[in-house]
């Protein structure tokens, strides 16, 4: 640690020693860098010199691991192997679909094409403004789906078009007009759910809003543009099946059949089994997604913590060790900062207080400066826990008694903090949300089919399917039906001694902890 205080941009270190965290049965110990910059401006040089003070301990047989928003935080890389993976089973899917390499090849290629470009345009547009790289994940995704959805409808269109007798030349144009009108509003429905995140007033998701809703836009005048053109050089070979066993033969005859006879399909006849039975079909889907929408009215909105992150990632190590060594809350602490605090023994007072408050485990000053001082508490409880936002919503509340008879003005932040910030704000805008959302889809869909029962249709089958899926999601993510919890973890107890160096930061001056154990 006294090698970290060189470290440029380094404002205070503060070793487990000092700072009189040492588990009880001295195996993991806890220490602390304070930075004098936000997470975002902390040099990579000097990131490699922290790891580098840290190199001896660990030539010694002592595990280091690091969490925080300077590191591994921000810098954490983010995969694109899932999005892979998704491309080559859909690649499998509409080959088994379609019969016909041209046929699953194209709503890919141009869903690629546009996820590119619309990439493209995220990276310049971020050389101007910040853009969590997090948007750039949610436009892939969001660009893929929907480039592969429009191209599909406009697609499977053209391909019935020529098994009836068409051609090309008389095909596309006739897909473009009937498939392609759904999908100007259907991408148009989309893009106004995506813009709707800015009301919420949160920057970093008015930004991934902003950037899915290009990503999608892209996707539609690529479906409307370029695909078009690629099906006309395509010719006939979009309506030629594959000679594959087991795959041509098959998809050729069900093809030609749905083409020439479409109430022959099974769509065709699941559809008048639903018209047939309406009044039973609606009040069973009603039931069912109602009984799914229920665990929704107890849904904790947070951030991800190092609790959700693989076993095999540093911050998740760091997580587990902290949390089986110290407790829960050493993982989400609290940085409490104190404006004019003219002498040292304003901050001690104030410290003083906070370890008084019900549910705070640990109360200690980091530094003081420029009449500024920082005050680290420690919760009882995790930083996804309710108790947690109940003592951040405590402390701010009982901010003049803490501070009576020191003239300081008290502010609560940190990671934690802040996350529960969001989380509160994100929660009090869900229903203006729905509100803009619903009523702009209202109002084009009112406008595109001229009357009003089926705008209200999908709109309450709309509220439905997503009570249900947030249902689902509170059922088996937090309530843990599926056999796990987003909850706190109680980490396993290993037989061998370990060790972690772990990183916490607000947007104030950024924070690192660093513990260790000999090994």
């Amino acid at each position: 640690m006294a090698r970290v205080r060189t470290v440029p941009q380094v404002s205070s270190a503060v070793d487990p020693f000092t700072g009189k965290l040492v588990s009880g049965d001295g195996t993991v110990g806890l220490g602390q860098v304070q930075w004098s910059a936000k997470a975002t401006d902390v040099k990579d040089a000097n990131l490699d010199a922290l790891k580098a003070a840290m190199k001896p301990v660990q030539a010694a047989g002592v595990q280091v691991e690091y969490s925080g928003s300077v590191y591994p935080g921000w810098r954490t890389q983010i995969s694109e192997v899932p999005e892979l993976v998704g491309l080559v089973v859909a690649f499998v899917i509409l080959m088994i679909t379609f019969g016909a390499f041209a046929a699953a090849g194209m709503p890919i290629l141009s869903a690629i094409i546009g996820v590119v470009t619309t990439l493209m345009g995220i990276t310049a547009v971020a050389s101007v403004i910040t853009i969590a790289s997090a948007s750039t994940t949610v436009a892939l995704m969001l660009g893929l789906s929907c480039g592969i959805d429009y191209g599909l409808f406009i697609l499977s269109r053209h391909r019935t078009n020529l098994l009836n007798g068409m051609t090309p030349e008389e095909s596309v144009p006739l897909a473009v007009g009937t498939a392609g009108s759904s999908v100007v509003f259907a991408a148009l429905t989309v893009v106004i759910a995506l813009c709707g995140l800015t009301v919420v007033g949160i920057p970093f998701l008015t930004v991934m809003g902003l950037a899915a809703a290009a990503s999608v836009t892209v996707a539609l005048l690529i479906a409307l543009t370029l695909l078009p053109a690629v099906l006309g050089f395509a010719g006939m070979r979009v309506a030629r099946f594959t000679r594959l066993p087991l795959l041509g033969a098959r998809s050729e005859r069900v093809a030609r059949r749905s083409a020439a006879d479409p109430d022959s399909t099974a769509g065709a006849g699941w559809a008048r089994f639903v018209v047939r039975h309406r009044v039973l079909v609606l009040i069973a889907g009603v039931v069912l997604l109602g009984a799914l929408a229920i665990p929704a009215a107890d849904i904790r909105l947070g951030l991800p913590s190092g609790a959700s992150k693989p076993t095999s990632d540093t911050q998740r190590k760091a997580y587990d060790l902290t949390t089986e060594a110290f407790g829960a809350g050493f993982n989400g602490a609290l940085l409490v900062v104190a404006e004019n605090a003219d002498t040292p023994s304003d901050a001690q007072v104030i410290a003083k207080r906070l370890a008084t408050v019900p549910d705070v485990a640990k109360v200690t000053p980091l530094a003081a400066r420029n009449d500024v001082a920082l005050i680290r508490v420690v919760p009882r409880s995790g930083p996804n826990d309710q108790a947690t936002a109940d003592l951040v919503h405590k402390l701010r509340d009982d901010r003049a008694s803490l501070e009576a008879g020191t003239g300081t003005h008290i502010l609560v932040g940190g990671t934690t903090a802040s996350n529960i910030d969001v989380s509160s704000k994100l929660s009090g805008a869900l229903p203006v949300f729905l509100i803009v959302v619903v009523g702009l889809a209202f109002v084009l869909l009112t406008f595109a089919f001229r009357t009003i029962l089926v705008p209200v249709k999908s709109i309450l089958g709309f509220l439905l399917s997503m009570a249900a899926a947030l249902g689902a999601q509170v059922a088996i993510f937090q309530w843990g039906w599926a056999g796990t919890s987003s909850g706190s973890r109680r980490p396993r107890r290993s037989a061998s001694c370990r060790s972690s160096c772990w990183r916490s930061s607000s947007d104030c001056p950024a924070t690192t902890r660093c513990s260790w154990s000999p090994g």
